[in-house]
């Protein structure tokens, strides 16, 4: 793939719950060697809200970006409940003082909320092992959260089978064993399908190097079939 249009182009990366900064490393190494500028953001999924965590990210960016604010192109990689975060950071004030387009890229992303955190929601164990994420990700509180703003092209991949029936019997229609494909979707996009495993998206190579192609060239991103093997 040719360099970014971008030269150096700052690419931040979010985690998903009961994640960390360091699952992460990886996805920056590949990016880098990519010629992307890339830095992940660590974050408290059991602790706080999302909004606080947007608040964290405001002023990691205002660190990393410094002077250079606000850069012509940001790209921000996300898995999961990253997604939201950085939804809840892009609604912000702030966020447009960073950067003047956006590029933003969402695996499995609970777009609409997650059916599995509905019906787990009064478990105790679900609560204990989730913390404060298990009331962020269901479908109430998410659609709460602001749309992505107009200066922001996004693109969403999903996992899943790519059949009626998903990998988490709980679950109505295709999924990934978390998050539904339903779920993953925002108005005007349409979700790619990279199909697999919920945990295990942020570290395939097929899937982050079509997440490459779009921080690269936005829509207008094409990617050969050969260049999609495991």
């Amino acid at each position: 793939m040719e360099e970014s249009e971008e030269k150096d182009m700052p690419v931040l990366l979010l985690h998903g719950a009961l994640r960390g900064r360091l699952g992460l490393v990886p996805t920056m190494v590949y990016l880098r060697q990519h010629g992307f500028e890339a830095k992940p953001f660590g974050y408290a999924t059991r602790r706080d809200t999302l909004e606080h965590h947007a608040e964290r990210v405001e002023a990691f960016m205002d660190e990393w970006l410094g002077d250079r604010a606000p850069v012509p192109m940001l790209g921000i990689l996300t898995h999961s409940m990253g997604g939201l975060v950085a939804r809840t950071y892009l609604g912000r004030a702030k966020s447009h003082q960073h950067a003047e387009r956006v590029r933003l890229v969402m695996m499995a992303p609970p777009n609409q909320g997650a059916q599995l955190a509905h019906q787990l929601r009064d478990w105790p164990v679900y609560r204990w092992v989730f913390g404060a994420a298990a009331s962020e990700l269901v479908p109430e509180r998410v659609n709460q959260i602001p749309l992505p703003p107009d200066h922001c092209e996004v693109c969403v991949l999903a996992g899943g089978r790519g059949k009626k029936a998903g990998m988490n019997p709980r679950l109505d229609g295709d999924d990934d064993g978390v998050v539904r494909l339903e779920e993953t979707r925002l108005p005007g996009v349409e979700p790619i399908l990279v199909g697999g495993v919920h945990s295990f998206l942020q570290w395939r190579p097929a899937v982050l190097h079509r997440a490459m192609a779009f921080l690269d060239k936005g829509s207008e991103a094409t990617v050969k079939p050969e260049e999609l093997e495991e």
